[in-house]
């Protein structure tokens, strides 16, 4: 099976055999879909006519630009049923839960059954939700990091445009230091005080981390556990209904 997951600022596009292996890249969301298919390196060989695809994703306009490519395969997309009822929640409205956070709740609700978790993607925008008692109880959004330094840049008339390449220190002793070290701690210590939050409701919840600046902050989360393909085991889980691969 093919998965395309449609980001804010990348799509994901992967071949499972078993739902649990991934090969995958990642490329900009805001190609087109007739150009990303020309691209080296995609997870399948020839026409994507040849297996089954799972579409899903958070931008509309780029589904929309997806389905119309792929008009002449079998392409399957996720409704909204399953997940409702392996994952039960109070969210209002239901449908404006995300795409990508309901993959990831759904592959840390069956892949750990019986065990609460903090699920937290670090994508575009941040995602920290709470699955705790078999429900998800809720979460929070936060800026992603790149767009927090781009804001910094875009919303000053000085500040210059940076990027988060390296560890920051403790105290930015220029400029682009001082951002660097800024936005670091700014997360790190507002991931912490999420993981404390919620442990005040399940105290012996697992900390799972995903998305594509996780495996640079997962080290600076004590007792987390880096998954770098949570988005797609979840959306695997979810086009089968939750069946065992």
């Amino acid at each position: 099976m093919i998965l395309i997951a449609v980001g804010n600022t990348h799509t994901l596009l992967a071949r499972t055999h078993d739902g649990v292996h991934f090969d995958s890249i990642r490329v900009v969301t805001r190609l087109p879909p007739a150009e990303i298919l020309h691209q080296p390196g995609l997870p399948w060989s020839g026409a994507p006519n040849r297996e089954p695809i799972a579409l899903g994703g958070v931008v509309p306009a780029a589904l929309s630009a997806w389905r119309e490519i792929l008009s002449t395969a079998e392409v399957r997309e996720p409704g909204p049923g399953f997940f409702h009822r392996a994952v039960p929640h109070g969210y209002h409205p239901p449908e404006s839960l995300g795409f990508d956070r309901r993959c990831c709740l759904l592959a840390a609700a069956l892949d750990f059954p019986g065990q609460d978790s903090i699920v937290i993607d670090m994508g575009t925008a941040i995602k920290i939700d709470l699955l705790a008692g078999g429900r998800f109880r809720g979460g929070r959004i936060l800026p992603g990091v790149a767009m927090s330094l781009r804001s910094l840049h875009r919303g000053t008339a000085l500040l210059p445009e940076v990027a988060l390449d390296a560890p920051a220190e403790m105290l930015g002793n220029d400029t682009r230091s001082a951002m660097q070290a800024g936005v670091v701690h700014l997360f790190t210590d507002a991931l912490r005080g999420a993981i404390a939050d919620y442990r005040q409701h399940s105290p012996q919840a697992q900390i799972l981390i995903t998305g594509g600046d996780a495996e640079h902050w997962q080290p600076a989360i004590a007792g987390s556990f880096y998954q770098p393909h949570l988005l797609l085991r979840g959306f695997y889980l979810w086009i089968h209904d939750g069946a065992p691969p």
